[in-house]
Parts: structure tokens; sequence; C-alpha cells
């Protein structure tokens, strides 16, 4: 991500340049437009440092960088439109009014700027969903790392297989919690650290129960899950 960042600081700086030659290089007529259509082909260029900024220096993460690229490609079209726009009308400076040319940049400057803030807006969406997704999943990933820890621990035979089973369903459970399961994944929390607590202690009757505990409770939470989805 770094190096990308630098090309496309490298990239803005060959356009400033470039452009300057061409608007100064070229013989346009040194008009009213050609001084509109410069300013704003220079907004449009030095815009393009708050577009990167925005798009690959805010917020944290590779995954909120990566969405930043729909950012950049909105500047992108931006400064194209406006750099050939700018150059269209300065070789046209003796023929159109001036008030053409700047109507039509101060409208693509808007359209811009709202292209701006409705994709970085989407971007903090998407990355706010996708925190929360993560954070919601974190409690039934930690139960299934239990339970694949209760099944290395264990010394009693005939509970092997039981807590395998536990592991197992552990691990297909829909893995996503929300407030409605608070109560229900606090039992099976409390469920599997009594386990733990037995399987340390190689009590085989225990062990047996609370396995037995333990799949039922998951299977209410299971059972939850889909009645909520089903709202």
């Amino acid at each position: 991500m770094k190096k990308n960042t630098i090309r496309w600081w490298v990239l803005l700086g060959v356009v400033l340049v470039v452009y300057n030659v061409l608007a100064f290089a070229l013989p346009f007529p040194k008009t009213a437009v050609f001084a509109v259509s410069y300013l704003f082909s220079m907004i449009a260029i030095l815009a393009q440092i708050y577009v990167i900024r925005t798009a690959f220096y805010r917020g944290e993460g590779v995954k909120s960088k990566f969405y930043g690229f729909p950012i950049a490609k909105v500047g992108v079209i931006y400064l194209a439109i406006q750099l050939i726009g700018g150059l269209v009308f300065m070789a046209l400076g003796l023929a159109v009014p001036v008030w053409l040319p700047l109507v039509l940049y101060v409208v693509l400057l808007g359209i811009a700027v709202a292209g701006f803030v409705a994709v970085d807006a989407a971007r903090d969406e998407v990355v706010r969903q996708e925190v929360k997704l993560e954070k919601n999943v974190s409690r039934m990933r930690e139960f299934q790392a239990k339970g694949q820890a209760l099944v290395a621990l264990n010394k009693v035979p005939e509970a092997a297989r039981p807590l395998e089973k536990l592991a197992e369903n552990l691990r297909f459970s829909d893995p996503v919690s929300n407030e409605a399961l608070a109560e229900i994944e606090d039992r099976l929390a409390e469920c599997l650290a009594q386990l733990q607590s037995e399987v340390a202690a190689q009590k085989k009757e225990q062990i047996l129960s609370l396995c037995q505990q333990a799949e039922q409770v998951l299977a209410e939470r299971n059972q939850l899950c889909k009645l909520s989805k089903a709202k």
C-alpha cells in the first residue's frame, strides 16, 4: 500500500508539471477563459492531495485503505475531465464567453465534491459494519478455541468422543452473536469453564455430564439464532 501511495504522489507531480508546460507552451490566447480554465485545473490538481490523503491515509487497517480506491477513482475521473476540458476551453478562448466554462467547471466541482462525500461515507459504513461483525463473532471464536483445547487436554478415553462432538458442534454453530444471545452464551461460557476444570482433573462422570449440558445449551443458542434471523 505504501508503494501505491508513493506512485500516486509521483503521478500527481508529473501531471502538475506537464499541465503547466502545455498550458503556457502552447499558443493559447491569454484571455479570461484561459485564466478561469487554468484556475480550476489547478484546483482539480491540488484537490488530489485531499483525495490521496483521504483514500490512503485516513482510517486504520488494510481493508480501510483498500476501500479508499473508489475515492481515488472519483478523484481521477474529476481530474481527467477538468484537465481535458480546461485545455479545450483554453484553445477556444476567443470563441466562447467566459461564463460558459465557469459554470461548467463549478458544476463539475460540485459533482466531484458530492461524489467524494458519498464514496467516503460508504467506505466508513462498510468498515464500521466489518468491525462490528468482527466483534460479534469474537465470542463464538473463543468458544470454538476452548472446545479444541478441551479435546487436546483430555486424558479420559471415554470422554474423547463427547468432547470431540462438542468441539465440532461449536465449530459449525452460527458464529454471529447479538444482544438476544448474551444470556445463553453466558451459560455456555460457564459450562465450558467448568468443563475445563473437570477435564484438567480427569473426572469422567463430571466431564460426560457437562458435555451433555453444554450440548443442550448450544442447541438452545442455535435455535435462538434461527428464530432471530426469521424475524
